[in-house]
């Protein structure tokens, strides 16, 4: 009995050190990410316990990343006159926007089906944009032709 007891007890005591060591951020994915720098959002995803949450928060660091990179790309592009990949960068910042906005509708029921639709919506627009930025703009229209985008 006595085992039980101090069982319970270093449970009780226990569980909120280990919930203290996430960011709060973690506990309410839905929050804006959007005032955190792109290392905040990292150190977020290290720290949050639940993996697709912490998913969330490492996408949304890799998305600003890459847009970050597309445009240093773009802006080296134009000086030297090719083409213009503006409409690309920005149709993949739309697309993760709406994807973000839709995803915070109140009337959502399950939240670990949204985060994971959610995740699933960032790995693909990466795949895309990555390949538009790689001049394999035939490839990224067929994918997105078959991912209904």
């Amino acid at each position: 009995m006595g085992r039980w007891f101090a069982a319970f007890f270093l449970l009780c005591v226990a569980s909120p050190v280990f919930a203290a060591n996430q960011h709060p951020a973690c506990l309410n994915p839905r929050a804006t990410a959007q005032s955190y720098a792109i290392d905040e959002l990292f150190a977020i995803a290290r720290s949050c316990r639940e993996e697709a949450v912490a998913d969330l928060f490492y996408n949304r660091a890799q998305h600003r990343q890459l847009l970050e990179k597309y445009q240093r790309f773009e802006n080296s592009l134009i000086h030297y006159g090719d083409r213009d990949h503006r409409a690309y960068i920005e149709s993949y910042r739309i697309y993760i926007g709406l994807a973000e906005a839709f995803s915070l509708r109140p009337f959502t029921q399950n939240e670990k089906l949204t985060l994971a639709r959610l995740n699933r919506a960032y790995e693909q627009s990466f795949e895309i944009a990555e390949m538009r930025f790689r001049g394999y703009d035939l490839i990224a229209d067929r994918l997105e032709r078959k991912l209904k985008l």
